[in-house]
């Protein structure tokens, strides 16, 4: 394995386009945030290409804290399905969007409504509306930086069509990460797709998974959803934890009980395994 000093002789710039950054928060934000932290040990210099105001489920301002000094940010705007939708049905405009608001099976007509478009015309997701720009914001950031590499991680899968377009156009090899399945996850298929939308969405993700330079998931379970084939060019990086979170922790006190619910959408893909792992 190379010696992390090194390599920090030969830096080079790796273009990040990841929709979830900070003051996004939750799981998705995680993995990227950490990965940008370490890449310049390792010889990397990370521009991120974001999406500026973008409708995520939760938010957590700390986070903009944990980003490193120097980095350079990219946010560009979009069109925002999810903006829309809370227009038009009356919800706060400022709230953030529910998980899977649209899969409810109690709903009214408007709800019913948008849910269709949003399977069937949003493909392969809502936040569709932010690729033309990541993409046209993507072409600007390779003509000034000149990376050397594009890296790509989704959900939302959308992202993973910007990083192609991106990829075709300039000639730069092209690293997919996936966090989630796409057609196989579980909430995919439990929308009422028309069989043209299933169809065309199939071959998306054929298309991504095929033409990246190497594939990245976060286990075997979801490499195996995702890759129909054993392909030499796809890894498997596990999500971990980092250390220096955790090393001003105090253990609890004696008679101290701690309880960590399990708020994971049954089933999760676990590494190795298609069941969910007890707690």
């Amino acid at each position: 394995m190379a010696d992390p000093a090194s390599e920090r002789n030969s830096s080079k710039k790796v273009l990040i386009l990841t929709y979830y950054w900070p003051p996004a928060g939750g799981p998705g934000v995680q993995r990227v945030l950490k990965f940008v932290k370490y890449l310049p040990e390792w010889g990397w210099e990370p521009l991120i290409l974001t999406v500026k105001h973008g409708e995520y489920p939760a938010l957590d301002p700390s986070l903009l804290k944990e980003i490193p000094e120097g980095v350079k940010v990219y946010a560009t705007k979009s069109l925002e399905f999810f903006s829309l939708f809370k227009r038009l049905t009356g919800r706060n405009s400022q709230a953030p969007i529910e998980t899977y608001i649209l899969n409810r099976k109690k709903a009214g007509w408007k709800d019913r409504l948008f849910a269709w478009i949003r399977q069937n015309l949003f493909l392969p997701d809502a936040r569709l509306g932010w690729a033309p720009f990541a993409f046209r914001k993507g072409m600007e950031i390779i003509r000034r930086e000149q990376p050397a590499l594009i890296f790509s991680s989704s959900p939302p899968h959308s992202l993973q069509l910007a990083a192609r377009r991106l990829a075709r156009k300039s000639g730069l090899p092209w690293v997919a990460d996936f966090r989630d399945p796409w057609t196989e996850a579980f909430w995919d298929k439990s929308l009422a797709r028309t069989s043209w939308a299933a169809a065309h969405n199939n071959r998306m993700e054929k298309r991504v998974v095929s033409e990246a330079d190497a594939v990245i998931t976060v286990s075997n379970g979801v490499k195996e959803l995702l890759v129909k084939s054993p392909r030499q060019h796809t890894y498997v990086i596990p999500n971990g934890f980092d250390a220096p979170d955790f090393s001003a922790k105090k253990e609890p006190s004696p008679g101290f009980a701690s309880c960590m619910p399990d708020i994971s959408p049954p089933p999760r893909i676990q590494s190795g395994s298609s069941r969910p792992l007890p707690l």
